[in-house]
């Protein structure tokens, strides 16, 4: 636990000192989302919410969409540690692989969870959006879902990928094919049935449908529990995953 709490706060450390990466990625959806908003209201009208302002889709939609790129970020702080030859000093630390994936993974979780949750206020703020009566604890629940679930997927990532090339093109390859598969960047409804089919596989899928629950069917916790069920459940057992297939002893590439 020590060694997890310490590699945590030199974590938050380094953000601290260049919060620039979350600046950028805070400001780029709020660009996007009023571009989207009046074809997202006519494209909820036309799956059967009358009084959809496309504000619910739009902003969670980016919500998801850019979360990845954030949470992704996870997978950097551990190359880069390899890239300034600090690597070697956390292993002198005889810290086991839990720690120091839990190092690194929980403030991404905070800040993740925090992105959202400010990235959903700038939405209400530029776009009008409201809960329309479903519960802000519903809304809460599926953002620490969502962020569990990408964060534990990045660290599977780094702990399989050997350089950072390769996790860049997973995070972005990834960011764009889960997020258009799993609704959010249209309507679910509105995708071909194949993607329909297979889009279950996908994170967003199941944050974006939470997101649907609360902001357009007016759904509490209870609601909400099947898709927090599922996100947390992968969470646990990627993060196991991740764990087993961790080697402090193994060299990563931070540079191309």
């Amino acid at each position: 636990m020590t060694a997890l709490l310490a590699i945590t706060k030199v974590q938050l450390r380094i953000i601290r000192n260049d919060p620039w990466f979350l600046v950028i990625m805070f400001g780029m959806p709020l660009v996007v989302m009023p571009l989207f908003g009046k074809t997202m209201g006519l494209s909820l009208q036309a799956s059967g919410f009358a009084d959809a302002t496309g504000a619910e889709q739009v902003v969670p939609g980016q919500v998801v969409l850019f979360g990845f790129f954030v949470g992704g970020s996870v997978g950097f702080t551990v190359f880069r540690e390899h890239g300034w030859k600090t690597w070697d000093r956390l292993r002198a630390s005889a810290a086991p692989s839990v720690a120091l994936l839990g190092g690194f993974g929980l403030p991404w979780v905070v800040i993740l969870l925090l992105w959202q949750s400010a990235l959903f206020a700038a939405g209400s703020l530029v776009l009008g959006l409201s809960l329309n009566g479903g519960s802000p604890f519903a809304l809460l629940l599926m953002l620490l879902g969502y962020a569990l679930c990408v964060v534990s997927l990045i660290l599977l990532m780094t702990a399989t990928f050997r350089t950072v090339n390769q996790l860049s093109a997973f995070q972005n390859v990834g960011a764009m094919v889960f997020g258009g598969l799993g609704g959010a960047l249209v309507p679910l409804d509105q995708l071909p049935g194949w993607a329909q089919t297979i889009a279950p596989i996908t994170p967003a899928y199941w944050a974006m449908q939470g997101h649907t629950d609360v902001l357009l069917r007016q759904g509490g916790v209870v609601d909400v529990l099947p898709e927090f069920g599922v996100l947390a459940g992968v969470a646990i057992v990627i993060s196991a995953l991740a764990v087993g297939r961790f080697r402090v002893d193994e060299t990563k590439e931070f540079f191309a």
